[in-house]
């Protein structure tokens, strides 16, 4: 069966499964993060369905090629397409290369000659990647890092160091005899795979890349049918390994692995909340709150609700979402950024309305907020250590201590067990990373509008805690069982 032919207008390779596939630097970040999906890469007749997000950074680095190629082109007058003859003639630069050898083919936008030749004469030059983010993550650095190591196969001497382009068009300099150590078992791996016939699929193994990969649909279906472990967030590919030499292949089976513990009655402290994957398990299995501490949750008069969005790969904040609570009534301020010059203002007015409740606790879910907070706080200037002492993160008094019936303590997946909606079904981080840049790249109202929604769902974040408020210990069992 030919598997179907995926082709760009730069360097594609033919994959297929009667002749040997092609190992592509798309494959080698893949492996890195899953292996399953650099697996389904190879071999997968089907494409995927990519992430909106992955397509607008596509989008964004081909435009970014485009330009970047343009500007080197008026800059520097000896720049040559790439071809192999070029490569050998010493041009001093090459654009679009597509670098193949030996089963390896590797996008490269520029090869830059070094001054100096090999210990052969010849010319050597170091790889130049453009990228559609405004950061380097690890996993650009790792393409860049096969680019320079299949150019190394082709001009007989490695590369010593490489460049990302960045959107904003800094010049990060990548050294890549380093990242060899990181590089070499992932080709020794890919390698074993395209040497037999039919290898054998990795197993599925959900994964903090999930959201992004365009097979998730179709692993996540088989997960479930499955009822794979790693569905529980927390389970890696190590912890799942650990469970099956015990002969736990099920979320089911690690349900009937919990063991109630009593503390001892000498203990001066408690021990610090660890989670257990097995009562996790268990409150699924049974539909039921488990309660191994109870949450020591105090109400205010006066309680104020916070969520911050901003663009990590730009390191920025768009929209502070405040929720006051007071008596019987709610107001909800929402501090908008247009552009990246405005976001000093909202973090002022951020500042001067959380002083007029000087005496509220600040809630919010997980350590994102804590981090913008000092972020901005050092951007600006601001002392910020009495609001710091004000904010509780209402994940600590759920963290090892209870347990609701879900796959993860996200706070989505807590808010739909305890009956918080959201407008939209596709709302994420993620998403709003994609309405973020819509609203930047049209103005339409519409996308600004889905974000201000969403930040409005801090309603859900109150209703956490009036559910924990509201959770009875049960003086017969420490694992305290509460139906829903």
């Amino acid at each position: 069966m030919a598997a179907a032919n995926v082709q760009e207008s730069t360097c594609r390779a033919v994959k297929g499964f009667i002749m040997q596939p092609t190992i592509t630097s798309e494959v080698v970040v893949a492996y890195a993060q899953c292996p399953r999906k650099a697996y389904l890469l190879l071999y997968s007749a089907e494409p995927g369905d990519p992430h909106e997000y992955v397509r607008i950074l596509e989008r964004q680095r081909r435009e970014h090629h485009v330009r970047y190629l343009d500007r080197l082109k008026h800059k520097h007058a000896d720049i040559q397409p790439y071809t192999v003859e070029n490569l050998h003639n010493g041009s001093e630069g090459l654009i679009n290369a597509c670098l193949q050898a030996n089963g390896f083919a590797a996008m490269c936008d520029v090869l830059t000659r070094v001054e100096g030749k090999t210990t052969g004469g010849q010319h050597w030059y170091e790889p130049t990647l453009c990228v559609g983010t405004h950061s380097v993550s690890q996993d650009q650095k790792m393409a860049l890092a096969f680019a320079g190591y299949v150019l190394g196969r082709l001009q007989h001497t490695p590369p010593i160091a490489g460049r990302v382009i960045a959107m904003d068009g800094t010049s990060h300099t990548v050294t890549l005899d380093k990242s060899a150590t990181d590089l070499m078992p992932l080709l020794a791996s890919l390698q074993a795979w395209t040497r037999v016939a039919s290898p054998e699929p990795p197993p599925v193994i959900l994964n903090k890349h999930c959201p992004l990969c365009p097979f998730q649909r179709s692993c996540h279906a088989q997960a479930q049918q499955e009822d794979n472990l790693s569905l529980l967030a927390g389970v890696t590919a190590r912890v799942k390994r650990q469970y099956e030499k015990k002969g736990i292949f099920t979320v089911k089976q690690l349900s009937y692995l919990f063991r109630p513990r009593k503390r001892k009655k000498r203990s001066r402290k408690p021990p610090p909340a660890t989670h257990k994957l097995e009562l996790q398990a268990l409150a699924l299995r049974e539909n039921k709150i488990y309660l191994q501490e109870l949450p020591t949750v105090s109400r205010q008069p006066i309680e104020l609700f916070l969520d911050m969005e901003g663009l990590p790969d730009r390191g920025v904040y768009y929209l502070i979402g405040l929720l006051v609570c007071q008596a019987d009534t709610r107001t909800h301020y929402a501090f908008w950024a247009d552009t990246v010059h405005d976001e000093r203002h909202i973090w002022q007015q951020f500042m001067d309305k959380v002083s007029q409740y000087h005496e509220g606790p600040i809630y919010h879910y997980g350590s994102y907020e804590p981090r913008a907070i000092a972020t901005l706080a050092k951007r600006y200037q601001t002392d910020c250590e009495n609001l710091t002492k004000r904010l509780v993160n209402v994940n600590s008094y759920i963290y090892g201590k209870v347990y609701f019936p879900v796959r993860s303590n996200g706070l989505k997946d807590i808010g739909h067990c305890i009956g918080a909606k959201w407008t939209s079904p596709h709302a994420s981080g993620l998403q709003s990373l994609v309405w973020r840049q819509q609203w930047e790249g049209t103005q339409e109202e519409t996308y600004k509008d889905l974000l201000l929604t969403q930040n409005r769902h801090l309603a859900a974040l109150r209703q956490t805690i009036r559910q924990l408020c509201g959770l009875l210990p049960v003086a017969s069992s420490h694992y305290a069982p509460l139906d829903l």
